[in-house]
């Protein structure tokens, strides 16, 4: 049985919050909806209530229907920066059934992930209840959260600092391998990699036996970004936390291998060792020596670490044949996988070099050398005498071409030393400036380097230079879909092409990361996540004495060109344009067009704020008296909240073309009465000539009149005369 000296302090810490009571309720629903006693608590649409301080004394309300309580602290349910508080029901003071993950606003959370998530009915995996933006009163803004039944007892890990568990193999094998991989074939079946599993995320359940360990939740920060990197695979460990993508399900069965190894062994032979040490114990050694040293096991626990530490994700088990394993169908123990040195070392950096990946990964250490290395060719002749590998020489000759596509000039060198480390390591992450990024975790690590005021030139260049491309035709066999991954990076260039409001590296954002939040400084404080949202958000803003001039900057108007193209770009031109009257009315068609779009209620701050800064959209009337007339239609609607009344009102194009018409004509008529005057003041300059030319032209058409009728009246006589006589 397992050694519980080892977990009484664990136990001991247990309080009266781990609600291990399960809901009979939520788990008899088979629709996804999660299930409280007081009924369905769902993740519903922010309302404007949401956006307003909701509770007292140290109480936060999610959803008008769960408390979170503030001062009531659950350290042990923490994922990384994201902190866990105790939750119940409104005014059930009674007990706290539920707890909190307040998510980290630099940090996106998985949300889209939040419904299938929460349709799983797994009893050892933690249930979600609900999920949602609120208003969080200890940083005085809102933040995302998710809500979770508190049946999880106690970590049975409370810290990596412990060397291992030393559980026995039968109780690993019915109280974790079992329940786990019933949880992963669920997590699969939802199409979720959970990218959290570790000892500190499994818990006991809120007793002292651990005959069902249970699994605690991935969803409330980017995949994998808090996972140690002892639980990553070599390629995803090599990346930066935030930086790690998505994954797939083989990783999530590499950490439950390393899980396992931990749980079962005494000792840690990577204790002390830095995150950088683990890793290349990992190559040089294969997974499974470097976690298990010089432990040994036999049987079972032997046949299932060989199979889940294969590095080789081919390799490597999958759940259909643990399935088959479970099922007492035998498996030969798989040899620990090294990979291949080079015949010959190579020397850099003061250090010699037997693995291509280690040199890929030490290669932006010291520039200066490695570009010597480079163009004194004795990398080619290293990798094609050492190495007798044809693919890395080929990709090693592809990075010298396709770096100079973009010129020799500044950025070359960083340009190539990115490709040469893709070609000697493919697997690995793209290297570049400090930057260790996976490109599905590029989104993620984009959205915190806006977040937190970082330089984002790198993620621009990376995109711009095609160093995605570069990667993805490295690749020998990659589990993401690698179309649709050149298509959307493609169109992050295009975007990039385009520096008016709208594009540019904040319409990659959103673009690349469909569930972050808007990152307008304007609006950072309401967790913005939709068009909506940020009606509700503009309303608060115009409340304030310090509001903007007006709302909507770079930021907003790639997120809202992303979330709903149907109400922003019909007026990009008016944001794009040059006259200020023009923007101030882009940001007032758009406000309206939202809330025509999603039937909303009414904005009188708003309205009032229109009214405020709406000088410029008079003034460009030229007939004085349709100014007084639009001020006093649009006064009477300041206070309405209706937008879209106003918006018509400034958006008559047949009043704007009548007054420009009548300004042209009456232009014309000027100019001809100003020319007119001009011929005058010209004509009267002589005083003595003064009036001769005229009468001259006056006196010339009276003689030709007078002749005209002399010759009309003599020919009337003559015929006259003429008929009379006949």
């Amino acid at each position: 049985m397992v050694d519980k000296n080892k977990n009484s302090s664990a136990s001991a810490a247990r309080g009266a919050s781990s609600g291990k009571d399960k809901n009979p309720q939520a788990e008899k629903s088979g629709t996804g909806e999660a299930v409280s006693d007081t009924g369905p608590i769902d993740n519903r649409k922010s309302d404007r209530s949401s956006f307003e301080a909701q509770g007292s004394g140290g109480v936060a309300i999610l959803n008008g229907e769960i408390e979170i309580l503030c001062d009531r602290r659950l350290p042990h349910f923490d994922n990384g920066l994201v902190k866990a508080y105790a939750a119940r029901p409104k005014g059930d003071e009674g007990r706290e059934p539920f707890f909190a993950l307040i998510c980290e606003n630099h940090l996106v959370p998985r949300s889209r992930n939040g419904p299938a998530f929460a349709s799983i009915i797994n009893a050892n995996l933690v249930r979600l209840v609900a999920s949602g933006a609120l208003y969080w009163p200890l940083t005085g803004g809102r933040q995302y959260c998710f809500i979770y039944e508190n049946t999880l007892g106690m970590p049975i890990m409370r810290s990596l600092d412990q060397q291992g568990l030393g559980w026995r193999q039968d109780h690993v094998m019915k109280a974790v391998v079992k329940p786990m991989i019933k949880v992963l074939i669920d997590l699969r079946n939802a199409d979720i990699v959970h990218g959290n599993i570790c000892p500190t995320r499994m818990f006991d359940g809120g007793d002292n036996t651990y005959e069902q360990i249970l699994l605690g939740e991935c969803l409330s920060a980017p995949p994998s970004c808090f996972q140690p990197v002892m639980f990553e695979p070599i390629e995803r460990a090599l990346c930066d936390p935030i930086a790690r993508g998505r994954g797939t399900f083989e990783d999530d069965l590499y950490s439950l291998g390393v899980s396992l190894a931990v749980i079962l062994r005494r000792k840690d032979p990577l204790q002390e060792k830095s995150e950088e040490e683990i890793i290349r114990e990992k190559i040089e050694q294969g997974s499974y020596a470097a976690l298990t040293g010089k432990e040994r096991f036999t049987g079972a626990a032997l046949e299932i670490l060989r199979g889940l530490l294969y590095d080789d994700r081919e390799q490597r088990w999958t759940l259909d044949e643990i399935l088959v394993w479970m099922d007492g169908q035998h498996m030969s123990p798989k040899q620990s996988a090294r990979r291949r040195k080079a015949l010959r070392p190579v020397f850099f950096n003061g250090e010699r070099y037997d693995r291509q990946a280690l040199l890929a990964m030490d290669i932006n250490k010291n520039q200066s050398e490695a570009i010597q290395l480079i163009e004194n060719g004795n990398m080619e002749q290293w990798i094609r005498r050492s190495i007798e590998d044809t693919n890395i020489h080929g990709r090693y000759e592809q990075a010298l071409e396709t770096a100079q596509e973009f010129g020799r000039g500044p950025g070359y060198w960083d340009r190539l030393l990115t490709r040469v480390a893709i070609a000697l390591d493919p697997e690995a992450p793209i290297r570049y400036k400090g930057l260790k990024v996976h490109p599905e975790g590029l989104p993620y690590a984009l959205a915190e380097a806006l977040a937190l005021k970082k330089d984002i030139q790198s993620y621009a260049d990376i995109i711009n230079q095609q160093m995605v491309m570069y990667w993805l035709s490295s690749q020998s066999d990659l589990k993401v879909d690698i179309g649709t991954l050149l298509s959307r990076f493609d169109t992050c260039r295009a975007f990039l092409r385009q520096t008016g409001v709208g594009y540019g590296i904040e319409r990659c954002l959103y673009f690349l990361c469909p569930e972050a939040h808007c990152m307008s400084d304007k609006v950072k404080k309401y967790h913005v996540r939709t068009p909506e949202e940020l009606m509700y958000a503009f309303e608060e803003l115009a409340k304030k004495p310090d509001r903007p001039e007006l709302f909507i900057d770079r930021h907003i108007a790639a997120f809202l060109s992303v979330k709903d193209r149907k109400v922003i770009d019909p007026y990009m031109s008016e944001l794009n344009a040059t006259e200020h009257y023009r923007r101030i009315l882009g940001n007032l068609k758009i406000m309206a067009t939202i809330q025509k779009r999603a039937r909303m209620e009414v904005f009188p701050a708003l309205s009032r704020w229109i009214c405020d800064v709406a000088a410029p959209l008079y003034d460009r009337y030229h007939d004085r008296d349709l100014r007084e007339k639009t001020r006093n239609r649009v006064e009477k609607l300041k206070d309405s909240g209706d937008l879209t009344k106003i918006a018509a009102i400034f958006g008559d194009v047949d009043v704007a073309q009548r007054d420009f018409a009548s300004f042209r004509a009456a232009m014309i008529e000027y100019a001809e009465l100003r020319e007119e005057r001009q011929e005058l003041e010209s004509d009267m300059s002589d005083p003595e000539t003064f009036g001769k030319e005229t009468g001259k032209e006056v006196a010339a058409l009276a003689s030709g009149v007078l002749s005209a009728i002399i010759i009309l009246a003599a020919c009337f006589i003559y015929f006259t005369k003429h008929g009379l006589m006949r």
